[in-house]
């Protein structure tokens, strides 16, 4: 009984590692993978905060329509701006697809991938704007300044995957995936007022758009029971201004993995060397990651992992999954992530025999 590699039959791996999967045309049939995931980071209570100071706005302005506000009715609302100044909420949202083709030696592969982030600014003229309009008995949600700045970063691409070895490095794979992709620049400023719109965000107002041919480098080097890999993703770069004018400056990302196999488990490290670039209010993010495959069965494994995340605003984050393969290429995963009851998310993956 031995436990899933990093060079296995899992398509799931080329979406980061382009060397992952194995070159030799050794598969009786064509396969598909798709996978989705999702975590949300809202540790600060921002969502609720937004609702509650919005509730609060429209039960005041309510009262000012008739007549019936008076000095210190604000207070509650002030206290609630104030409290909720600087708070963050994040989220990330994605999935991909991996198509083993008929000439084995070629993967199709796809993805979309969405992260973003938003702060809240308080503006400290909003508690006098609050008191005057009590005095005066009038009062207008639209007047309050305060506002949740928004930065997002959506790509979406389809690419090409191919793997070889030289003759004179056996031992060595290379992994290349062409890819179109475009990049979508999302930055805005929502007003209080606007918290509550069916369509917070416009693509003709708030998404700048940057379609662009690209490419990721991958390269795997096996020595006994280990095998070290080094990763190039986004070799061409380039700088995107947004809608707000903030530049996000797309960089080559560049991540190592090295991995140990044994009968009773496999282990894999995870780093990035270099930042995963950020933008506006998303921080840039550095992770490594130590995770481990442990046999259950001859088929089933069950996957612990551990993150270590620099970021300006994320945790720690414990991991656990499960594995399950069956036959050549048949697998199932799911995954579970959570380091508090407002910061978690999860991810599937289904590989199936064509």
């Amino acid at each position: 009984m031995t436990a899933d590699s990093a060079g296995d039959q899992r398509l799931s791996s080329l979406h980061t590692r382009s060397a992952a999967f194995p070159a030799i045309n050794s598969h009786s049939e064509p396969a598909l993978q798709g996978d989705g995931y999702g975590f949300v980071n809202d540790a600060d209570s921002l969502l609720d905060n937004l609702k509650n100071i919005y509730d609060e706005g429209v039960a005041l302005d309510g009262q000012s329509r008739g007549i019936l506000v008076i000095p210190g009715d604000q207070t509650e609302l002030v206290e609630q701006l104030e409290n909720a100044d600087n708070d963050i909420t994040s989220f990330a949202a994605g999935g991909h697809f991996a198509l083993l083709t008929q000439d084995k030696n070629w993967v199709v592969v796809g993805g979309s991938e969405f992260i973003g982030s938003g702060r809240f600014i308080y503006d400290e003229g909003d508690a006098n704007r609050l008191r005057f309009a009590t005095i005066l008995g009038l009062f207008s949600l639209g007047e309050l300044q305060s506002s949740v700045n928004v930065s997002a970063l959506w790509k979406n691409y389809l690419g090409l995957n191919y793997r070889f070895s030289l003759e004179n490095m056996p031992n060595t794979r290379i992994g290349l995936t062409a890819k179109l992709q475009n990049i979508s620049v999302i930055e805005r400023k929502i007003s209080i007022e606007d918290y509550d719109e069916d369509k917070l965000f416009d693509r003709g107002r708030d998404v700048e758009n940057s379609i662009q041919a690209n490419a990721d480098l991958g390269i795997e080097h096996q020595v006994d029971n280990w095998l070290f890999g080094l990763e190039f993703n986004d070799i061409y770069q380039q700088e995107i201004e947004g809608p707000e004018g903030t530049r996000y400056q797309q960089r080559t990302h560049i991540s190592s993995n090295i991995n140990y196999r044994a009968n009773w488990a496999s282990l894999r490290l995870d780093a990035d060397l270099t930042p995963q670039k950020g933008f506006g209010e998303l921080s840039s993010r550095r992770a490594y990651t130590l995770s481990g495959l442990l046999p259950v069965s001859d088929k089933l494994q069950l996957l612990l992992g551990y993150s270590w995340l620099h970021s300006g605003n994320d945790s720690n984050l414990p991991t656990v999954g499960l594995h399950y393969r069956l036959g050549e290429l048949l697998r199932i995963e799911a995954q579970f992530s959570y380091a508090g009851p407002r910061e978690f998310g999860g991810g599937a993956s289904l590989q199936l025999p064509l």
